[in-house]
């Protein structure tokens, strides 16, 4: 840590301490962004309009399926480890760790930027995951 991010801990710690962020307002709520600084300015009132009728931009609600899909993966893939055999199982969790990848590769070559780019799925880490569910919930 250099100097001045310790002076500036240190007056963060102080504020808290002395309890000049204790009522803030909007204390304990999101943060409500009006505009978002990443949009280009010509596009800025359609994706405001989106926004406000409750849609989002189709990479983002790509996105939020992937992550879904993923997740409903790593639920049934648990489970099954859970009731043994899961060796039995395994071209059912590489064929669906293959559907997934794809999905996600189609999705990273669409996103704007790496940053937004979803991992792709390793066997060996979603076996060591659903082991440590297991090892969590005898």
């Amino acid at each position: 840590m250099n100097v001045w991010e310790w002076i500036a801990e240190q007056k963060i710690r102080s504020a808290i301490e002395s309890g000049q962020w204790d009522n803030l307002p909007g204390k304990g709520k999101p943060l409500q962004w009006e505009e978002n600084p990443f949009e280009p300015a010509e596009w800025r009132m359609a994706f405001s309009l989106l926004r406000r009728n409750g849609f989002s931009l189709p990479w983002l609600e790509e996105r939020k399926e992937i992550e879904s899909e993923v997740q409903q993966f790593r639920t049934q893939f648990a489970q099954l480890y859970r009731q043994g055999n899961p060796i039995a199982r395994m071209d059912w969790v590489k064929n669906q760790i293959d559907r997934l990848n794809r999905r996600i590769f189609r999705y990273n070559l669409g996103a704007p930027s790496d940053h937004f780019h979803v991992p792709p799925l390793k066997f060996e880490r979603e076996l060591e995951r659903a082991q440590s569910v297991q090892d969590q919930n005898p």
